[in-house]
């Protein structure tokens, strides 16, 4: 039996995966890559480092499933989106990478937005520019750090790298590069004018060219084969940016269903085969099936926050999560009169607004507190829901993913807030199976991706939204926009 090896590069968290034809995971290791954080807002890793942990993960792998690297048919990869890896003309890292949460070139975009050229860039790239676009981070270092700029002669994202690290050959994938500000992503290739706008023109030569999420370049070299106990030769294809691998594993292969991700953030993604213009900025890249793309809306607004507010307020549960549950469960439906804006870490509402409660009474006990919670992840998730289904339609079902699909509480309240059905897909590492999906079609075992996602996708729970809970829901919801609109109309800090 053949198995395809999938490695997911977070953020902080590496980890590599073996998989069956069917889907079925043979055994997954995670180890610990942590970001380097010198100065305030910024979040960086050693390159280097960062490719011993990936070796370190499947020598373990390899150790702890006994299967044989001659039976390794392929390896793929998901990735964070944006961030910077710049290599040097030996193949070297010019400096540490930077990692997509970082921060270093906010000035720089906010410049570039009361100048007009956010705005300006927009009917090309397709992107709501920020501080960790590549193009946010090359222009930072052209002004600060001159040196790294100069010597830079590939311009990568983390899997990017990494694949370059298995094979010696430098490329781009696309569902990952066409969302870098530096890519065109109706036209369907790298864009000079863009670099221009962004000041950057010169790095036009420094960037590799794109393949295909299935597509292979080379097999893995002697050197990495001997660093990673993986048999050389074997074949390694482009990979995901982990939004679309999120959306594979979900099944996305025509425009019926939408993927909805709870997890630290909450990411909605819809598939079709045209851009559509709109007035809000969608953010828009090339899908893994030719001739369609992907847009998807997100922000840190999701299960995060429960996380916060257990640690904080929970105290030492033997299970936490499950107590939430039961409070929940026990309260009487419809009564909640306690709104929970979950913006810890970020808001989707505005620029100005932070978390916090609000129509707390002294009636009020932990139950009540804790469903606002729940309510109050699901009701800005639900604002990119409905930013999505502005451009879907609504005779959509939703798939969802992630840490919640666990709870019967939360799928049911998805599905009420909603007002449409949900299928809970169960997926524990949609990283580590989204690339091994890739590696399986890139092998030739599948022709294409829809038939990868129909066979190696695991099959979820439906859940139908409740009439009755309707009526509460959108009460209460468009109390919660009206209370976040308001606030945002403060003065931040206050």
């Amino acid at each position: 039996m053949p198995y395809f090896l999938g490695i997911d590069i977070g953020g902080t968290v590496i980890k590599s995966g073996l998989y069956d034809e069917n889907g079925h995971e043979r055994a997954v290791v995670a180890l610990t890559d942590l970001a380097i954080v010198e100065h305030l807002g910024w979040c960086e890793r050693d390159m280097n480092a960062m490719w011993r942990t990936v070796c370190a993960t499947i020598r373990k792998l390899l150790a702890d499933s006994a299967v044989l690297p001659a039976d390794i048919a392929g390896v793929s990869f998901s990735a964070h989106g944006k961030g910077l890896y710049l290599v040097d003309e030996q193949g070297e890292p010019v400096r540490n990478g930077i990692i997509s949460s970082d921060n270093r070139a906010l000035p720089i975009v906010r410049s570039w937005k009361a100048d007009g050229i956010a705005a300006e860039a927009y009917p090309f790239g397709y992107q709501q520019l920020w501080s960790g676009h590549p193009v946010s981070l090359l222009a930072w270092l052209k002004a600060n750090e001159p040196d790294s700029y100069r010597r830079t002669r590939h311009i990568l994202m983390a899997h990017d790298w990494i694949r370059y690290k298995f094979t010696g050959e430098f490329a781009a994938e696309i569902t990952n590069i066409s969302g870098s500000n530096l890519y065109n992503v109706e036209k369907g290739s790298y864009d000079p004018a863009l670099l221009s706008l962004f000041g950057i023109g010169e790095m036009a030569e420094c960037l590799p060219p794109v393949i295909g999420s299935q597509q292979s370049l080379s097999g893995i070299t002697r050197q990495a084969a001997a660093e990673t106990g993986l048999r050389a030769g074997t074949p390694v294809y482009g990979g995901f940016f982990d939004v679309v691998s999120a959306a594979v594993c979900a099944g996305l292969s025509d425009p019926r269903a939408i993927n909805v991700v709870m997890g630290t953030w909450t990411i909605v993604t819809w598939t079709t085969d045209r851009i559509q213009p709109a007035e809000h900025p969608y953010i828009w890249g090339r899908y893994c099936i030719p001739g369609k793309y992907f847009v998807h809306e997100g922000s840190p607004t999701s299960a995060g926050n429960l996380e916060w507010f257990v640690h904080t307020f929970m105290g030492d549960s033997a299970d936490p999560y499950q107590r939430c549950e039961a409070m929940i469960e026990a309260l009487p439906p419809g009564d909640g009169a306690i709104q929970f804006l979950p913006y810890l870490f970020s808001s989707n509402l505005g620029d100005n607004l932070s978390a916090g409660f609000y129509g707390l009474a002294n009636a009020h006990g932990l139950a009540e507190v804790v469903r606002a919670v729940y309510e109050g992840i699901c009701f800005s998730q639900h604002v990119h829901l409905e930013r999505i289904l502005a451009l879907s339609g609504r005779d959509k079902i939703l798939r969802l993913t992630g840490g919640p699909a666990r709870s019967k509480v939360w799928m049911q309240m998805v599905a009420d807030i909603s007002e449409m059905p949900v299928e809970v897909l169960h997926v524990k590492e949609s990283g580590c199976l989204g690339a091994s999906i890739a590696a399986a079609v890139g092998s030739g075992l599948y022709a294409t991706f829809p038939q990868a996602m129909e066979a190696m996708c695991p099959v979820g729970s439906r859940v139908e939204p409740d009439v009755r809970a309707a009526p509460y829901y959108r009460r209460k919801y468009a109390a919660y926009r009206r209370l976040a609109e308001t606030l945002n109309t403060l003065p931040a800090g206050l």
